[in-house]
């Protein structure tokens, strides 16, 4: 699955503007007063608004990168004066970790993650099935790509897992489709979690704001995960 769109609601658009664009160097290709687009890659990454008075959206995202690059993503990003959250061993989820790198034994990748001014925890993740080793020094334009979305639900994981199963071309990766399930593949992933359960590693509960994507897939139109604003349009063909 490719994630060529995604987009989502932030109290903090200046904040992030600055943070994304001047601090960390993504290309901005899209601004307006409601709004700020930037290039992750293959995806453009929108921050919208939130026009309610009262409401901070965050959500859960990862970004991939190189395979063979984690540290090198790590210290640039400590360069850019970012904080690398801990990151904890968990034996029962396949979850290894040194100090604040995670290794995923189910999908033999290596992660990091870290928080941006509207609290969205992004996640680099070097995935080592995938063919995309680089010898460049990394920077931002070393970002392939935005990989995953979380989806926060309440207690309704196997049904979603089953509509969006029904609904898209996606594989059913890791997780026990009852609390937790990631569809998809390497390079694009809907991860699905029960709210009772923080997003690793810093167990924060999530909340369920909206999310706007547009993914590649043979079967075009547009989906929403019912009764959560979480709205998917597909289309067969990638758009200039």
């Amino acid at each position: 699955m490719r994630i060529i769109e995604l987009e989502l609601r932030t109290a903090r658009l200046a904040e992030l503007k600055e943070f994304y664009t001047e601090r960390l160097g993504f290309a901005l290709a899209d601004i307006t007063e409601h709004s700020i687009t930037i290039v992750a890659g293959e995806t453009r990454l929108t921050f919208v608004r939130e026009e309610e008075e009262g409401v901070m959206p965050s959500y859960h995202l990862a970004m991939n990168i190189p395979e063979n690059q984690i540290r090198e993503a790590k210290s640039w990003l400590l360069a850019k004066g970012c904080q690398v959250l801990s990151a904890v061993p968990l034996p029962f989820a396949g979850i290894q970790a040194n100090e604040d790198i995670a290794y995923f034994e189910g999908t033999d990748a290596h992660a990091f993650y870290f928080e941006d001014p509207s609290g969205n925890l992004v996640e680099f993740i070097a995935r080592h099935r995938m063919d995309n080793a680089l010898s460049e020094p990394f920077d931002h334009e070393s970002i392939l790509n935005v990989s995953e979305i979380g989806f926060p639900l309440r207690g309704s994981v196997s049904e979603a897992v089953q509509r969006l199963d029904s609904r898209f071309n996606v594989t059913r990766y890791i997780g026990d489709g009852k609390t937790f399930q990631m569809l998809g593949d390497e390079y694009g992933m809907f991860i699905l979690g029960d709210m009772a359960i923080g997003w690793y590693p810093s167990m924060k509960i999530p909340e369920v704001h909206p999310i706007g994507m547009t993914i590649l897939d043979f079967q075009e139109g547009e989906f929403q995960l019912d009764p959560y604003p979480y709205t998917i349009r597909a289309v067969s063909e990638r758009f200039v």
